[in-house]
């Protein structure tokens, strides 16, 4: 049995599992959500334990996708959206399946447009990083030493090591 994945009459249909991935892809747009807040407020440390939950969930929103996939082949649909939205047509309109899945596409987009925004929000960060290193280092170039005489000295004029 795959973990995360539930076994048994609910995996014999290609929407047997939408209320598992429904929560699953519930809990991963929370975590984009806290993500987008502590990319906000610089907090790193926050992070580095959602970034792992992160990879957790999309690792079992991609089980649940396989799956999916599979029972969609083996009902002779398309494997894709499609398939999926013929397998629906099949159903009678009240079947849960049909507001699951409904709700799994909003989520999904919620979710891809909530990745990007983060996706850019690190982009920022690491531009800001990069020119604040550069400040820095074109700072440490402009310093200036103490020469054998007490006095200020610009670096970088002088002599180079093992110069005769």
């Amino acid at each position: 049995m795959t973990p995360g994945v539930a076994s048994g009459s609910s995996t014999s249909r290609p929407g047997g599992n939408l209320n598992e991935e429904l929560a699953a892809l519930r809990g991963f747009v929370a975590i984009l959500k806290q993500e987008q807040e502590a990319l906000v407020a610089g907090d790193l440390e926050r992070l580095m334990p959602l970034v792992k939950e992160k990879t957790e969930l999309a690792a079992r929103l991609g089980q649940f996708a396989e799956q999916r996939s599979r029972m969609l082949s083996a009902a002779a649909l398309p494997a894709d959206r499609a398939g999926m939205e013929k397998w629906l047509a099949r159903l009678a309109p009240a079947d849960a399946a049909h507001a699951a899945w409904k709700s799994l596409l909003g989520l999904t987009s919620e979710a891809h447009a909530l990745n990007q925004s983060n996706g850019k929000l690190i982009a920022m960060r690491m531009q800001h990083n990069q020119q604040a290193l550069n400040v820095l280092l074109a700072a440490a170039d402009q310093a200036s030493l103490y020469g054998p005489d007490g006095q200020t000295r610009p670096s970088g004029g002088g002599r180079l090591f093992g110069a005769a």
